[in-house]
């Protein structure tokens, strides 16, 4: 069966760091993978146009109809309550049930690291993040002079994270640390720590313990050697994996794939570098593609195609190793120059 992408480029940069990676897609079709995608307009300049945030029939077409999801970014200041990222993206987080978020830190160049005594090579850190639930459930209420956000976690929701986790680090030989703040978070985090430990029984052989996550930043500050797989709920995720960014070169090189791991559609996964919209940068052709190419790789190993995927990683690597850097990483390349300079490698 023709495996099939839906790419959305929206909002800000997005558009421009996906047209580079478009060329890829006709890479991997021309090595005799049998794939097609699609562009879908979704964002916010189809919404100031015409109210529509993801309408029923477009999200099930996107469930239905694709196997994954090429996706840019989201977020326009010009949608100042970010009501349409939150009917794209985070509905497609929650409603496909993508409940699995990979951000992968794999340092590519020594000067990209700002760690003294640390090598590029000794660095392989994933960031396993639940996706669906916790403080970015949006519940909450605001009124005058008092605000509550809600965090919500269910168990079947943190088992099936913490479950992807251990099986990621049992493959990878490596520990296992679970970022958590259950000396407050009695109850949300408490129960993380419940299931965390009826699943460390299971899994015997991959070293694995609870840290808090104030400790645990502290920790990958001083040295990051150790780690292997971090498992957070969706806030610490988020902000874990943005320090370890750092330790690739920014927010520009950072790639992540969310995918549902009991298969619930037939669209199980969807690729977008971390960097968001940055709408400061859009239309200036100064925005880094590498996450968009690194977050490609990713949807590439997903649907089983290991060659295309190590392929375009090595194209990556072999870029910025031969000096190719956008001014994000103290170079001169535009957007469009950056993209065509990781595909020559990969042509190669």
């Amino acid at each position: 069966m023709t495996t099939r992408l839906a790419v959305i480029p929206g909002d800000g940069i997005g558009p421009e760091v996906v047209a580079e990676v478009l060329p890829v897609l006709d890479w991997v079709r021309a090595r005799g993978r049998d794939l097609a995608w699609g562009l879908h307009p979704w964002g916010a300049e189809r919404f100031l146009a015409t109210g529509e945030i993801l309408p029923e029939a477009a999200f099930g077409a996107l469930r239905d109809g694709a196997d994954g999801i090429l996706f840019g970014a989201v977020g326009d200041p010009r949608v100042p309550d970010g009501r349409h990222a939150e009917g794209i993206l985070l509905r497609l987080r929650r409603d496909l049930e993508l409940a699995v978020n990979c951000r992968p830190c794999r340092p590519l160049q020594e000067a990209h690291l700002p760690l003294k005594g640390v090598a590029a090579g000794q660095v392989w850190i994933e960031v396993f993040r639940e996706n669906t639930e916790g403080p970015y459930c949006l519940k909450g209420t605001s009124e005058p002079g008092r605000a509550t956000d809600f965090a919500e976690h269910t168990e079947a929701a943190v088992r099936r994270l913490l479950e992807a986790a251990f099986a990621r680090a049992a493959a990878r030989g490596c520990a296992l640390t679970v970022a958590h703040k259950a000396n407050v978070l009695k109850h949300g985090h408490g129960l993380w720590m419940r299931v965390f430990e009826d699943l460390r029984t299971l899994h015997p052989a991959v070293p694995a313990r609870g840290m808090h996550a104030d400790a645990l930043l502290c920790a990958l500050v001083q040295d990051p050697r150790p780690f292997g797989v971090i498992a957070a709920d969706n806030y610490l995720g988020d902000l874990i994996s943005d320090l370890l960014a750092a330790f690739q070169g920014g927010m520009g090189v950072a790639p992540s794939l969310s995918w549902a791991p009991h298969r619930p559609f037939r669209c199980t996964a969807l690729a977008e570098p971390v960097h968001g919209s940055a709408p400061d940068l859009a239309g200036r052709d100064l925005a880094n593609p590498t996450g968009m190419f690194l977050s490609t790789a990713l949807l590439l190993r997903h649907l089983g195609w290991e060659p295309e995927a190590m392929a375009l990683e090595a194209a990556v690597a072999a870029a910025l190793r031969e000096g190719a850097a956008t001014p994000d990483l103290g170079g001169t390349l535009g957007t469009r120059a950056m993209g065509a300079a990781i595909r020559s490698r990969l042509e190669t």
